[in-house]
């Protein structure tokens, strides 16, 4: 694991640098329906995949997380983030946390992947454990917490990053859903807000339809990375990759003309 200041290595794509990356996640009940959901993937033009564990059976044993990761890995040839998302972060998992807590520090010493996803919402020292067995192996952690409804504190999601980072992880994450547009743009600057003063790389989601803005516009939010579909989606108002990443490209083309005007100010 390699981490700069404002960037991590995740195999062979670098967060927290250049244009945001582009995850997408792979779902599927066996192996065969992983490989070619992986494969859809990086026909997408996808940077990285996402393997929910998760679309497998609500708690996976061992060896049918390694089936998992080796068909995503062989389907994709793309880097691997892996994702458990439990009942407690809006996902079909089991939200006990012995279990989870055994299958994330097994899955990250092993090496099945290029970095794990690892809920706030498990507990301060499950979580401080879980980071310390990443680390140990060379693994960089994706803090995550989500709310799938409406917060009533929109400091709440930035609080969250503020934790992750306190407690190791190594690119934070909060997706929150929101109500209109003025919501949705309030509780993404907030986040944004934290994430810039945490100084290590970011991921800012406001979730459904008028959420988006979160989405293809994540580099003015300062976000490292956003998600995209090859298929089904795994959460509210993702949005296709290639369409994606052509709006990305917009943004950043804009953002890199602006820089090269004001050096050229700058130097008379």
């Amino acid at each position: 694991m390699e981490r700069t200041s404002k960037a991590v290595r995740v195999g062979s794509v670098t967060l927290g640098e250049g244009m945001p990356k582009i995850c997408v996640p792979v779902m599927g009940r066996a192996p065969k329906e992983l490989r070619e959901a992986a494969a859809r993937a990086r026909a997408a033009g996808a940077d990285l995949i996402e393997l929910r564990l998760d679309s497998l059976p609500p708690m996976p044993s061992m060896e049918e997380a390694e089936a998992a990761c080796e068909a995503a890995r062989t389907g994709g040839g793309l880097p691997v983030l892996l994702t458990l998302r439990t009942a407690r972060d809006g996902g079909p998992g089991t939200a006990e946390a012995a279990p989870y807590e055994a299958l994330l520090t097994r899955i990250a010493r092993s090496a099945l992947c290029d970095a794990i996803d690892c809920e706030l919402s498990v507990g301060d020292e499950v979580f401080s454990r879980i980071v310390c067995a990443a680390h140990e192996a060379g693994v960089p952690v994706v803090g995550s917490s989500h709310a799938f409804h409406v917060l009533k504190d929109l400091e709440t999601p930035a609080r969250w990053l503020e934790r992750q980072a306190a407690l190791g992880a190594d690119v934070l994450k909060a997706a929150v859903m929101t109500s209109g547009r003025v919501q949705a743009l309030e509780a993404a600057w907030r986040m944004a807000r934290a994430g810039e003063a945490l100084g290590r790389p970011y991921i800012a989601i406001t979730m459904g339809g008028e959420g988006a803005v979160s989405r293809v516009g994540c580099e003015a939010l300062g976000s490292c990375l956003t998600f995209g579909t090859a298929g089904e989606a795994s959460a509210p108002g993702q949005i296709p990759a290639g369409p994606l990443r052509t709006a990305l490209e917009v943004f950043h083309g804009a953002f890199a003309h602006m820089e090269t005007m004001d050096e050229n100010k700058r130097n008379g």
